[in-house]
């Protein structure tokens, strides 16, 4: 699409159009709706199995959009770091004067190979 913007542009024909080849309803609707980002007209042909859509750029009207998909999949599909790990204390433990009721609970500890008969 960037390229049939560009030929319109620099190009002598104040239109230019592009068939892409016979594809399913969901393809064709990605096909509508990045043309619509561009400027370009687009129009389905033909019935299934063999729909397409031809999309027209038109000068003056269709235009390259300052981000690329291309450079937006890029930057969506890096690795990224994972989320720091947050670092939880216990209230008895940060406060100086706990009680000391606080500090002898604790979770019991459960050994499950400590069998008696």
């Amino acid at each position: 699409m960037e390229t049939l913007v560009e030929a319109v542009n620099k190009g002598k024909n104040n239109k230019k159009s592009h068939c892409f080849p016979p594809m399913n309803r969901d393809h064709r609707r990605i096909i509508h709706d990045l043309a619509q980002v561009y400027g370009l007209e687009s129009i389905s042909y033909d019935s299934e199995p063999k729909r397409n859509v031809v999309v027209t750029a038109v000068r003056g009207k269709s235009v390259c959009p300052p981000t690329t998909l291309t450079s937006v999949i890029e930057r969506e599909t890096q690795t990224r770091p994972p989320p720091q790990i947050p670092h939880h204390r216990h209230q008895a433990d940060k406060a100086p004067g706990s009680s000391t009721l606080q500090k002898i609970v604790k979770e019991a500890v459960i050994d499950y190979f400590d069998v008696q008969d």
